[in-house]
């Protein structure tokens, strides 16, 4: 083999040669002979029960005290004394017909500060490869050691996804004979913990689904839940907005049947886990519960947007769904001439009248300080022309959205229930501002990014967060309002959509 080439199991190969994948050990070696009537060692146990069941070990990676490296504690039938290391690589791994040099010892002192800690498992980690298996024995070492060895292995598996198979330990019996116990179902739940976390955290329960696969996990009532629940992160991470009323009726079915009762540990988890997923849902599900609208969902599903860090699914769920929201609960629609004109739009046809009413109206309300510079639906002209170079990504001021406001009143193309002009203004304002980040957020190119004006929207989460919030508290004060009608006007229903020839008659 060459110089500076690396075997991988022992087996004298270099390691791109060699198809054998690496059974590898972790363990702490413990001492031999501290009692007279045990003739073995406590990891020899560890290590016949990986050769019974055909899992290596191909490499042993052993942290090991001064006292088993230095210590000649182990009487031999010879007469002879050697260190408990000595006896491990040279007696015991030879008799279990495993090549002495595939044990590789890693020196740590009989008591391990956090200093000695950090440089254990900088070892351990540096002579882990990606292509590696792991089982660890966590027979000895003090009490912080099989945290150690365990906290090891999870790095390699968040780092360069190596996967342990099986975490064991041996119980030295009086009778001088050794008793396996197998952990690695305990260890293994710290998959479903990091599976929590992710939902909790980002909202996807897809770790939650893949770890009840992988354990064998039967129970129908949590697959169901835990499939409901997928759908609806699937649904509202693709901005499917329609289909996330029906994703949240069946997530209120699913967790109406308890999952069944066990004694397991990890029933105990999902038991837990099931009264999490209620209390995460509880403001969702409530709207379902008391019979609401589907669309009286959209401040907790705002909320619950922010919550979880997913900024364009909110700001779309505001962009599509606000406009509608707003008209249900305050009366607020153009007058005949007004939606005439949104008539001749052939982007309009088809669609409920409020959303364009909203886009025309609220989106390019601060290109009209400049009027002279736009055409007469609020486009840019072609110069682009005005003082600072920034009126095309700015926002309103309130004394520019009043001042539309009454315009447009005053120009017959909104008629408004005058006691809420103050929501209806705040509706201008919010919507606007919503419809800014989410073009900057869908174009992260946007020439925007960098401009210094008062008019801009500063690009960063803090304050995508607090427009969310105060998006939130706004329709949830609007949430008991009705809209008012006033006299001589006729409400148009607000899922109306525009057609041409269609005239309002107020």
């Amino acid at each position: 083999m060459r110089p500076g080439s690396r075997s991988c199991c022992g087996c004298g190969q270099n390691r791109r040669m060699c198809k054998m994948e690496r059974n590898v050990l972790l363990l702490y070696m413990s001492p031999f002979g501290r009692n007279p009537n045990i003739h073995t060692q406590t990891n020899e146990a560890a290590v016949q029960e990986l050769r019974k069941h055909k899992e290596g070990p191909d490499y042993i990676l052993a942290l090991c005290s001064e006292l088993v490296r230095t210590k000649p504690t182990v009487h031999l039938p010879d007469g002879k004394t050697c260190t408990t290391v000595e006896y491990f690589r040279d007696v015991f791994l030879p008799s279990v017909d495993i090549p002495a040099e595939r044990l590789v010892v890693i020196p740590v002192p009989d008591s391990m500060d956090d200093q000695a800690q950090f440089r254990a498992i900088s070892l351990l980690l540096g002579k882990i490869e990606a292509e590696d298996t792991l089982s660890i024995d966590l027979s000895g070492g003090m009490r912080d050691t099989a945290m150690l060895l365990v906290t090891a292995a999870r790095c390699m598996r968040d780092l360069r996804g190596v996967e342990t198979r099986r975490v064991i330990y041996s119980e030295l019996c009086p009778d001088g004979t050794s008793r396996i116990h197998d952990s690695s179902m305990l260890y293994n739940l710290f998959d479903l913990i990091t599976a929590m976390d992710e939902f909790f955290s980002t909202g996807t329960a897809q770790k939650l689904k893949n770890y009840l696969q992988s354990e064998g996990e039967n129970d129908p009532v949590l697959h169901m839940l835990l499939t409901c629940i997928n759908r609806f992160s699937d649904d509202l991470a693709l901005c499917r907005v329609q289909a996330l009323n029906e994703d949240l009726r069946q997530i209120a079915q699913a967790l109406q049947t308890p999952p069944k009762e066990s004694k397991t540990l990890i029933s105990l988890f999902f038991h837990l886990l099931n009264d999490r997923f209620r209390m995460e849902f509880e403001g969702l599900l409530a709207s379902q519960e008391n019979n609401r609208r589907a669309l009286d969902k959209l401040p907790e599903l705002v909320s619950w947007c922010a919550k979880h860090g997913l900024y364009q699914q909110a700001l779309t769920l505001l962009c599509e769904q606000m406009p509608e929201y707003i008209c249900s609960h305050i009366f607020l629609q153009p007058t005949e001439s007004g939606l005439k004109y949104l008539e001749t739009r052939k982007e309009n046809k088809g669609k409920p009248w409020v959303y364009p009413l909203f886009h025309f109206h609220f989106c390019r309300m601060a290109l009209l300080q400049q009027k002279l510079h736009y055409t007469a639906d609020l486009r840019l002209n072609r110069n682009r022309e005005n003082e600072d170079g920034n009126i095309l990504f700015g926002v309103a001021s309130a004394e520019e959205v009043h001042d539309y406001v009454k315009e447009a009143i005053d120009f017959g193309q909104l008629v408004i229930d005058h006691k809420v002009q103050r929501q209806v203004e705040g509706a201008a304002m919010l919507y606007q501002r919503v419809i800014h980040y989410r073009n900057q957020v869908n174009h992260a190119n946007d020439n925007s990014f960098g401009l210094q004006s008062d008019r801009i929207l500063p690009l960063d989460i803090a304050h995508i967060e607090q427009l969310l919030q105060d998006v939130t508290d706004y329709l949830q004060e609007l949430r008991p309002m009705r809209p008012n009608v006033p006299q001589g006007a006729k409400a148009l229903p607000v899922t109306m959509t525009i057609s041409a020839g269609m005239a309002l008659a107020l």
